[in-house]
């Protein structure tokens, strides 16, 4: 999919730069409809006292649904599934980030038809999975994804700060 860069977001060096205050990157609508996914980025965080960016978002044309890998949220330094009003959103009970700019680190979220949430982290289980209470469907040419931003509309703490690496969208939900 092609994006639309906003605010500062900008590639330096095979990388997107997000500033974590109007940068995000949106992409064309998706072609086809999406349910059971697989939200895959490889980023660097330019810092771990922020709350609630997202670095790669599904979201309905208007931004009132939509599933995200988020970090720190709810819980300082922890990534998140954020989802509308939290509805598909539970903690994994995972530690805390501790080195920002080390390395870069590799989140997954597989979204199962089941409703189940899994995480990993640099290809190991994050915590623990959950069920949660829906699956979200987006409906073909009425949604896109979203890198550096939660959800529409941009605002408020939903940027994220960092650098990703790479960033990918599974149309199915991937085994471990």
């Amino acid at each position: 999919l092609h994006g639309a860069a906003h605010g500062q977001a900008r590639v330096e060096s095979g990388r997107l730069v997000l500033d974590g205050q109007e940068s995000f990157v949106v992409t064309e609508p998706l072609q086809k409809p999406l349910a059971e996914k697989t939200l895959e980025v490889r980023l660097t965080l330019a810092r771990l006292d922020q709350r609630g960016g997202g670095a790669i978002s599904v979201e309905s044309s208007s931004g009132a649904v939509f599933d995200s890998v988020v970090f720190g949220e709810r819980d300082p330094g922890q990534w998140m599934a954020g989802s509308n009003n939290f509805v598909r959103t539970q903690s994994f009970d995972a530690p805390p980030e501790t080195e920002p700019a080390a390395e870069p680190v590799q989140i997954v979220l597989v979204y199962g038809a089941n409703r189940s949430i899994t995480a990993y982290r640099n290809g190991r289980p994050y915590g623990r999975p959950y069920q949660a209470a829906s699956l979200a469907v987006f409906e073909a040419g009425k949604s896109r994804v979203l890198f550096g931003l939660r959800h529409s509309p941009p605002g408020g703490n939903r940027f994220l700060a960092g650098t990703i690496e790479q960033a990918a969208l599974y149309d199915r939900a991937l085994s471990a």
